[in-house]
């Protein structure tokens, strides 16, 4: 019927002040144009004003539900997909464990699967890592140009490192990123005071039990030998305890101490069986060790010393912080993380393996510097010879002052000319 509304014979009466699909309320009813006496424009105010009231309301509710940070208004997740998603066991802790993942047969094939390298997935991996919140590991939401760039890797590389960190049910993505809807624009608008138009996908990064039991969990001797060796750290391969039973002698405590194995024994001991570690080597492995803590051996200091020379570390030219500072600058440029201590198993080999990345017969960072205070002494030198050379081309006082006597000398002598 044409002139009515839902059909209703009386469309003064009839209005629109129904949900939209967002959830708003809309600012004001909608009222056909007919007369409806004096109170007109005071009922409209009214019901625009209880609805921007409850649109405000809505607005505090979703950005105080949803635990809006940053610079940016990120989707809200639904509470129970939240407690279905468990936190990770830390950063350092993260990233170790997607380490030991990428390098496992598991990992290796994910990665073959999705054509994407290990280390580009590890680089992603440390990237989403530092946008993730630190107790939860949940909240990554910056956008995939802004982790690509961090990661150094194109946006399609990064959609494959995250497909493989998902696959190994590292990450889980836990909402899709898509425009914003009124309200939600609203919410942003409100969050950090601009227009926002649409939401990046938002991230959590897990530890999974199984992965945190697996790397926890101290293998056995029966397992070891099964184990496969994983690929590029030394810090996951099974170095079981060398035998007690090697190292004592088969034979009777009457033939060990007899005085003939004795005198031989004393003449062995006076031979030396090994060349001696200079003191030098000695300090700088201290020196590396004090600075490096998670470096520090569980046996002799000696092995550090061993490590240095196996790897023709001089010295005399690296001292030990130059080593640390190398070491930690070379794990840096890398993107990866230095252990903390206690978390290596086998630090001398670790440092072996650090130790072979690195070229040692660059100049160290102390004659580098040494080099650059040279060239500024001997840049200061020149500069100071040249204004030594330019003063001594200026005349100084005391020969402007002869020239000028002897100027005005041969003035008063000359004869004064007769008109």
């Amino acid at each position: 019927m044409n002139g009515t509304s839902q059909g209703t014979a009386y469309p003064d009466n009839a209005t629109t002040s129904r949900d939209n699909s967002s959830g708003e309320l809309p600012l004001s009813p909608i009222r056909t144009r007919s007369d409806v006496g004096p109170q007109f424009d005071e009922i409209s105010f009214a019901a625009a004003s209880r609805n921007a009231v409850a649109n405000i309301s809505r607005v505090d509710a979703i950005n105080r539900d949803s635990e809006q940070k940053g610079r940016t208004w990120s989707l809200p997740i639904n509470p129970t997909e939240q407690s279905k998603t468990p936190i990770w066991s830390g950063r350092a802790q993260w990233q170790h464990q997607v380490r030991h993942l990428l390098n496992s047969d598991s990992g290796i094939k994910a990665c073959k699967e999705h054509s994407v390298d290990t280390e580009r997935v590890y680089a992603v991996a440390v990237t989403m890592a530092g946008f993730a919140d630190h107790h939860t590991g949940r909240r990554v939401t910056a956008s995939r140009e802004r982790l690509a760039d961090g990661a150094g890797v194109s946006v399609t590389v990064l959609k494959r490192a995250r497909r493989v960190l998902v696959a190994l049910g590292m990450a889980r993505e836990m909402a899709r990123g898509r425009l914003l809807r009124t309200i939600e624009q609203w919410a942003a608008e409100a969050h950090h005071g601009r227009r926002q138009a649409k939401a990046t996908s938002v991230w959590a990064l897990l530890s999974p039990r199984t992965v945190v039991v697996q790397r926890h969990q101290a293998p056995s001797s029966a397992t070891s030998r099964n184990e496969p060796q994983t690929v590029g750290s030394p810090q996951s391969r099974r170095h079981g305890p060398q035998s007690l039973g090697t190292s004592v002698s088969s034979c009777s405590s009457v033939r060990k101490n007899s005085p003939t194995r004795a005198r031989t024994r004393r003449q062995r001991s006076l031979e030396p069986t090994h060349n001696p570690r200079s003191i030098q080597l000695q300090i700088t492995a201290a020196e590396l060790v004090r600075h490096a803590p998670a470096l520090n051996p569980k046996g002799h200091i000696g092995s550090v010393s061993d490590a240095l020379s196996a790897h023709s570390v001089d010295p005399e030219r690296w001292s030990g912080q130059d080593i640390a500072r190398t070491l930690s600058e070379d794990t840096r440029t890398r993107g990866w993380l230095w252990p903390t201590v206690g978390s290596i198993r086998n630090p001398i080999a670790f440092l072996r393996w650090r130790l072979a990345q690195i070229d040692w017969t660059l100049p160290s960072p102390t004659e580098s510097a040494l080099a650059a205070r040279s060239l500024r002494l001997a840049e200061r030198e020149a500069a100071r010879s040249d204004a030594l050379r330019r003063d001594a081309k200026v005349a100084s006082r005391n020969v402007r002052e002869a020239a000028m006597s002897s100027i005005r000398a041969s003035l008063l002598k000359r004869p004064v000319d007769s008109d």
